[in-house]
């Protein structure tokens, strides 16, 4: 019964956007791993296989955090993990993976350099090496988001 439902890609979108959401939600008002859960939730979008599914994940995962307040939080995260693993997985060609993730950093930089530490606006060796940390660390990133699906999806076909 519940893997005929999971066939279907609105309910599936649904359920993982519950989870998910509740999953964030959970991580940041009881603390409980509020770092990992965060980084760990962008899992849902190679297991959606869709890409207009992916972006009413990424939508309705802001828009339901946008309603609890928790929008400034979760923005950066979005524009940080969700876009560039969203470009990762369903672009053809690579110029485009890259173009996205640069976009999606400088936009990083420009909206949200309150969040980036003093030290690192001051020394521009480090804010270089961080922004090459980051277009290295994403691929890594993207690559062990999507290894870990394609386990979790092995692991849902066989148990259900």
């Amino acid at each position: 019964m519940l893997l005929h439902l999971m066939e279907n890609n609105i309910i599936k979108t649904s359920l993982f956007l519950v989870i998910a959401f509740l999953l964030y939600t959970i991580s940041k008002i009881f603390h409980i791993a509020p770092n990992i859960i965060p980084l760990l939730l962008p899992i849902f979008i190679p297991l959606l296989n869709n890409l207009y599914y992916s972006i009413i994940f990424t939508v309705g995962f802001f828009f339901l955090n946008l309603l609890i307040g928790l929008h400034i939080q979760v923005l950066p995260l979005i524009i940080l993990f969700f876009i560039p693993l969203i470009a990762f997985y369903y672009s053809k060609k690579h110029i485009y993976y890259i173009l996205i993730s640069a976009i999606s950093l400088i936009t990083f930089l420009i909206f949200f350099s309150f969040l980036i530490p003093q030290y690192l606006l001051n020394n521009k060796l480090f804010y270089f090496l961080a922004i090459i940390a980051y277009i290295i660390g994403i691929n890594i990133y993207n690559i062990v988001i999507i290894e870990l699906s394609i386990r979790v999806n092995n692991y849902i076909d066989r148990e259900w």
